[in-house]
């Protein structure tokens, strides 16, 4: 089951519940019959240019944490009533499976898996996913899972190597599907939990990854594919060079996204060329801000020259600006406003978009250790308080308005 998410605002950028379709066929192998129960469904809707869309919603009551903030929360996903309906509708499990995303967004497990304790009484549920890997303890002792699952499900060597597909075929809609051709990230950003969740940085074969994509063409249709990857573009002579080789070469009309944000100092010219002839769309590039000694105490991921070389690259491959968009932190106790401004007319001035991502704070990062040493949190923090809107606004008051206006500047200079 992928229960609701609970949050300010939520986005579609391909999200699908990833682990459990893997864990689901994995099952299916073993000779075990599974269903999938997803509150996320139906996203098909409303997609916009890029190709993704909007997530139905419903008003929420606020957790007391949250009184103060002057902003609607929302359910999103699928309302309660038809979900119950859907509960009515499934035969008694042998087991659950449940998982969550962000540690903020444990509201919509903790209320799933109340309602399939009551649907299904002593059914064992085993509760999966970043929340649970990231705040273990808060998991163990508020989710009301029988198991809680930190890490992978599943062994890595099933990702590595094997044909191991997710049980996609459960979807409602297979219009857009994740891909994944690394696991982990071999940088150590003191933001980013990406080498908590995945300690070491590996690949699988590219033809593995590109049978895959033919396979899913073939059996669904499916045309548009979203990368989960954290470093894409690292080491890609024997990674994604070759695969979007073998895409180009098939002829096939496929379109391919990056929501996750790709490495600028590996887009050399022979993969900007190649993500243009691939159909790479909506392109991004993780940056974060300009300022030299930011970059090099938060983690020395990019430079401002790695920057200007990779989109002088993706330009003259032929990326326009409106195909570009550069991720810029906004909200981070490191970052003032000031510094968010500059760093944004410093990426219109390369003929790219900025795109502000609002800082949130990760327990197991080296950013989360300082903000408890500096006593702003502790490790009995609420999970709820790592959401980027509420986090912000605790470290100061003004920061909605503050967010607001550095918004209408981007959006100014990046239609200019």
């Amino acid at each position: 089951m992928n229960p609701w998410i609970y949050d300010f605002a939520a986005y579609d950028y391909g999200i699908r519940p990833v682990g459990l379709l893997r864990i689901g066929s994995h099952l299916r192998g073993a000779g075990c019959e599974i269903e999938l129960l997803d509150c996320l469904e139906d996203c098909s809707k409303n997609r916009d240019e890029s190709g993704f869309s909007k997530i139905r919603k419903e008003k929420a009551a606020k957790p007391v944490i949250f009184e103060g903030i002057d902003r609607p929360y929302y359910r999103y996903g699928m309302p309660l009533g038809e979900f119950d309906s859907r509960l009515d509708g499934i035969s008694d499990p042998d087991w659950i499976f449940v998982s969550c995303g962000m540690t903020y967004w444990y509201p919509g497990a903790k209320l799933a898996i109340e309602k399939l304790r009551r649907r299904f009484g002593k059914t064992p549920v085993t509760l999966g996913g970043i929340y649970p890997t990231l705040c273990y303890e808060h998991a163990v002792s508020e989710s009301g899972a029988d198991i809680v699952w930190r890490g992978d499900y599943l062994d890595k060597s099933l990702f590595f190597e094997k044909a191991f597909y997710p049980a996609y075929d459960l979807l409602a809609d297979r219009t857009m599907l994740p891909i994944q051709l690394t696991r982990g990230c071999p940088f150590r950003c003191s933001y980013c939990a990406s080498s908590v969740l995945n300690p070491a940085f590996g690949s699988r074969d590219p033809l593995g990854l590109f049978e895959e994509v033919m396979y899913y063409e073939r059996e669904f249709g499916t045309k548009d594919f979203v990368f989960y990857d954290d470093a894409l573009a690292y080491e890609s002579l024997k990674g994604i060079k070759p695969f979007l080789r073998m895409v180009i070469a098939s002829g096939r009309t496929l379109s391919f996204h990056t929501p996750n944000g790709l490495h600028a100092r590996f887009i050399d010219d022979e993969l900007a060329e190649l993500f243009k002839k691939a159909r790479f769309r909506d392109l991004r590039v993780s940056f974060e801000t300009s300022d030299r000694n930011l970059q090099s105490s938060t983690g020395a991921k990019v430079t401002s020259l790695d920057l200007k070389n990779a989109l002088r690259n993706l330009k003259e491959a032929g990326f326009q600006k409106k195909d570009i968009g550069v991720y810029l932190l906004i909200g981070a106790p490191w970052l003032d406003m000031d510094r968010t401004a500059e760093d944004i007319i410093f990426v219109n001035s390369l003929g790219a978009k900025a795109v502000l991502a609002s800082y949130s704070p990760i327990p197991g990062t080296a950013d989360y250790g300082s903000l408890i040493d500096g006593g702003i949190l502790d490790k009995a923090t609420d999970p709820l308080w790592h959401n980027k809107t509420v986090f912000a606004e605790l470290l100061k008051p003004s920061y909605v308005e503050d967010v607001r206006k550095m918004r209408r500047f981007a959006s100014v200079l990046n239609k200019a």
